[in-house]
């Protein structure tokens, strides 16, 4: 067991709000964007999907998750959520470590993390236009590989040049316009590791997050 500490993440879209940061790191700060340009949905029930964060800082491995009335806890035969315009609402959930590693974590750790999204997508549903990231906690997992980071834990935090110089990269957004364009999930391309460019120095000063993204 190679044990290391992850933080449950989470990227969806609601009923009227396109894809939004549901759940982030705490140690993200004011980086939350940086979640939703690097969380592209995929194949459904595939498996996990790997991304660089921050110039190797971070590695998030997550999951596209289908979301259905069952993860609301409504009782009945599971049916698809849908948003205003009938297409499906998906939520891609998993978990960010520190470093790079090209190893997923198990399975288990990444049921894990989406039972905690799940909990964090019911508040974004229940109030979608005034909604905030929630942040999370770091927990252990079972997750092996992996080079450490370059800065000190206590360092690990993105400024807003950080935010803006990810913005850039415009990970995957034109694939998100064709998932959400219709009333199927398209079909995805393979997965492939995005960096992103690396924050300011940790020198500059956390700020709030902004709604949304």
């Amino acid at each position: 067991m190679t044990a290391t500490d992850a933080w449950p993440a989470a990227v969806a879209a609601g009923r009227r709000r396109d894809y939004s940061t549901v759940l982030a790191p705490d140690v993200l700060a004011d980086g939350y964007g940086v979640l939703v340009e690097a969380l592209s949905p995929g194949p459904v029930g595939g498996p996990p999907r790997l991304r660089t964060l921050g110039g190797g800082r971070f590695t998030v491995a997550y999951v596209t998750h289908a979301l259905t009335t069952a993860d609301l806890g409504e009782p009945g035969a599971p049916r698809p959520l849908r948003d205003e315009q009938s297409r499906p609402l998906l939520m891609m959930c998993g978990l960010v470590r520190a470093g790079t590693t090209s190893t997923p974590p198990r399975e288990s750790d990444l049921d894990g993390a989406r039972r905690v999204a799940l909990a964090a997508y019911r508040h974004f549903l229940a109030g979608e236009e005034a909604f905030r990231a929630l942040p999370s906690r770091a927990v252990p997992v079972d997750w092996p590989g992996g080079v450490p980071a370059a800065t000190p834990a206590r360092d690990r935090r993105f400024g807003r040049a950080g935010v803006a110089a990810a913005l850039v990269v415009l990970v995957a957004l034109v694939g998100w316009f064709f998932l959400r364009s219709g009333g199927e999930t398209a079909p995805c391309a393979p997965a492939t590791a995005v960096v992103v460019a690396s924050p300011a120095p940790a020198t500059c000063p956390p700020t709030t997050g902004k709604p949304g993204r």
